[in-house]
């Protein structure tokens, strides 16, 4: 009889603890639904310092939502597409990539960081500032070499700025530095000026070591 008892009164404690987790993942499930929405309406009026603790919540409890997803590098896209902070443009992307790891494979989001870390390099180049230059174009590589569909491959002023950097290397008779950039530029652009170049240094065999 106890143990009938015992069983009967288990029973109703295991049918009130899923009824209990049943209303609380409905009132998650309203709750998440609401953030999303307000967060999809500040994020539309491009008010991102309200939207973004909201996109990071939801993203936290769902990181397979599309829609947040989207709205996430909407967002980021908005706030690094200021022409007038390239550099703070770089930093924003890296520190929400950090946070939202599928930015990594986000094409927008990387073309724009290239084109910016492109143009930060050319700057860099005329103010003759050779050696941070040469920094920036390497970001410029590394993000080509992990993102291959980015649609850069004839944009010029990716390919003017690698022949602008081998050239200068190459008259510096930093030859070393020249193929390297030479090389790595041309497994992206299939530039004629770069080809000249490098099959100068290969003839003479200059920049091996």
């Amino acid at each position: 009889m106890i143990k009938h008892m015992y069983l009967k009164l288990s029973a109703v404690i295991l049918g009130l603890s899923i009824s209990g987790n049943a209303l609380a993942q409905e009132s998650d499930s309203v709750v998440y639904k609401e953030n999303k929405e307000k967060a999809i309406k500040f994020a539309v009026n491009k008010n991102i310092n309200a939207a973004l603790p909201l996109l990071t919540s939801c993203y936290q409890k769902n990181m397979e939502d599309k829609e947040v997803q989207t709205m996430i590098s909407a967002s980021l896209i908005s706030i690094a597409s200021d022409k007038n902070n390239l550099q703070g443009s770089l930093d924003s992307i890296d520190s929400w990539t950090a946070k939202f790891p599928f930015l990594q494979e986000d094409k927008q989001v990387r073309k724009l960081y290239t084109i910016n870390a492109n143009q930060l390099a050319f700057l860099s180049f005329q103010e003759k500032n050779i050696e941070k230059s040469l920094a920036y174009h390497d970001l410029v590589i590394e993000e080509l070499s992990k993102n291959q569909d980015l649609g850069l491959k004839d944009n010029k002023d990716l390919i003017s700025l690698a022949v602008s950097l081998a050239a200068d290397q190459l008259e510096k008779k930093e030859f070393r530095i020249a193929r390297k950039i030479a090389s790595e530029s041309l497994a992206y652009f299939n530039d004629p000026e770069l080809k000249k170049m490098l099959k100068y240094m290969d003839d003479k065999n200059l920049g091996l070591n």
